[in-house]
């Protein structure tokens, strides 16, 4: 389950990489389980796809091909990109029915994934530094929930 979450969260931040408009000083890189990178650059408009255990990039320069098990994660870098740093760690415990978060910005994004990938429509209630999500409005089953891009996986009985 932990590679579902983990390919849940590289498929989520990159479709935020893909969505910003790019200029050639800006890079997606790929950390490799030996320690090295590499970057590809936006320009170029790379497209990631997850096929068998593979990660297949493909882009109007050249294709590049990487073991899931070598790709540990995917980061961002060059100019002002609108992406930002996730906020302190949220803690949450579970509380009469329902999950509460405990730390939590109003800028924060929280979002409910079944395991297929698929967002699950969820309402958060906020309030303060703290959100909590009804554990009633969602049907049982295996769930991943993403705070600002980091991920925990959570069943419902």
């Amino acid at each position: 389950m932990i590679k579902h979450t983990k390919l849940i969260s590289l498929v989520v931040f990159l479709l935020v990489v893909m969505g910003i408009s790019s200029t050639s000083a800006q890079s997606l890189v790929l950390h490799h389980a030996n320690g090295t990178t590499t970057d590809v650059e936006l320009y170029t408009m790379p497209q990631v796809k997850f096929q068998d255990d593979k990660v297949l990039i493909t882009s109007t320069v050249l294709d590049m091909e990487f073991s899931k098990l070598d790709v540990l994660k995917f980061t961002y870098k060059g100019g002002a990109s609108g992406i930002t740093s996730p906020s302190v760690k949220a803690r949450y415990t579970q509380e009469d029915g329902r999950i509460v978060f405990h730390g939590i910005n109003a800028t924060d994004k929280l979002a409910v994934y079944a395991v297929n990938g698929i967002c699950v429509p969820v309402n958060f209630q906020r309030s303060g530094s703290y959100a909590s999500l009804p554990l009633a409005s969602i049907p049982s089953g295996v769930y991943v929930l993403s705070i600002n891009g980091r991920t925990s996986k959570f069943t419902k009985r």
